[in-house]
């Protein structure tokens, strides 16, 4: 799926797609997928896309977090991704460096690099589930972050009230099923939202190299 923003279109890898099959277990036995536990991988590929122009495949990026220590039991282990791409060079050919400062916090410094240009972040919105933030804004005095989404959640309990704008060619349906099968309603979230900058924590600064 392609995302028309600013002129460029933007990949987007859909989670919720059940084509997402590619194997990224916790556990040697494990039966995750990338569909059921890939969030980390697509933020980190959303945010190479961004921040290089590349369009890195995440069956390959998933295969490397499971040799390199990426791949935690409550997922995608960040720092230590992201410190295995910087040590086999892997970083530099997707366009980013990264400093191996693990899981920072502190909204000031995640405004500024974001706002100044200086790369993307990968983050939490809510516990559980990692995105990708590509830039920052202030409107009416109010700062934001741009947020793209593997699972497209918006609408989420924990994020609906603090989202500024969506993107409306980012919109997702999804068909909700019950037990039997059946569908039994459909959900429209966005893929691309602003939110308010406040809200991310836990995040992982990526750096440009242009």
């Amino acid at each position: 799926m392609k995302i028309p923003f600013r002129g460029r279109d933007i990949t987007y890898y859909y989670q919720a797609c059940n084509a997402w099959t590619h194997p990224y277990p916790y556990l040697e036995q494990g039966s995750e997928t990338l569909s059921t536990s890939g969030c980390g991988i697509f933020a980190l590929c959303h945010a190479m896309e961004w921040i290089g122009g590349n369009h890195p495949p995440p069956a390959e990026l998933a295969d490397f977090s499971l040799r390199h220590g990426g791949r935690g039991d409550d997922g995608t282990d960040r720092p230590s991704l992201l410190s295995a791409m910087m040590q086999t060079g892997l970083a530099g050919q997707w366009g980013f460096a990264y400093r191996e400062d693990g899981l920072l916090n502190g909204t000031d410094a995640l405004f500024d690099h974001l706002y100044t240009g200086k790369g993307v972040a990968l983050c939490n919105l809510r516990a559980g589930h990692i995105v990708a933030l590509l830039e920052a804004r202030v409107i009416d005095g109010q700062k934001q972050v741009l947020v793209i989404d593997s699972v497209a959640e918006s609408a989420h309990d924990s994020i609906r009230d603090r989202v500024c704008e969506v993107i409306p060619q980012s919109e997702t349906i999804r068909a909700n099923m019950n037990k039997q099968g059946i569908t039994v309603s459909v959900s429209h979230q966005y893929a691309m939202f602003y939110t308010e900058a406040c809200l991310p924590f836990d995040y992982n600064l990526m750096y440009t190299l242009r």
